[in-house]
């Protein structure tokens, strides 16, 4: 796995504007589903519509577990275990699932309440988020898929 961050963060360096989109990318790319999410809960609500207590208690819920979870336990993060130097700074461990991916994956889940193009493009958003959290060495895989995986449980119950 080190040699894949190693190999995957050397090419990006040498690359500077794959850099550059990388690091917009994994920074800037969560005000999209912070921004995107209230205007669904009021699109939701000025409509009247039945699904708005599930789009606010499921995110919440996601989050909440997934806030507790993390801190219980408290997995080092990919450039604390390996000699890796990440594209971006990053507090150390809670790794364990990604946080920015579950956010992003559940909102996008909840923007198909309003609209399915706004779901469409919440859901581009959610995966080229996810991707760049793993490109820019401040997640694992595993830690992206825990998010995907577990965003849709909450969103399914």
């Amino acid at each position: 796995m080190e040699q894949f961050y190693q190999t995957t963060l050397d090419y990006i360096r040498k690359h500077p504007q794959l850099k550059k989109s990388v690091i917009f990318m994994t920074q800037y790319f969560p005000y999209i589903t912070f921004c995107l999410y209230p205007c669904v809960l009021v699109y939701l609500y000025l409509n009247k519509s039945p699904y708005l207590s599930a789009a606010i208690y499921k995110p919440l819920g996601a989050f909440l577990f997934v806030t507790i979870f993390r801190k219980l336990i408290n997995r080092p993060r990919p450039y604390d275990c390996m000699n890796i130097e990440p594209l971006v700074g990053h507090k150390h461990g809670e790794s364990f699932p990604s946080r920015h991916t579950l956010s992003a994956f559940i909102i996008a889940l909840i923007c198909f309440y309003a609209n399915i193009y706004v779901g469409i493009f919440a859901l581009i958003v959610a995966m080229i988020l996810s991707g760049c959290r793993i490109l820019a060495g401040v997640h694992f895989i595993s830690d992206v898929l825990a998010g995907i995986v577990i965003a849709i449980v909450f969103f399914i119950i």
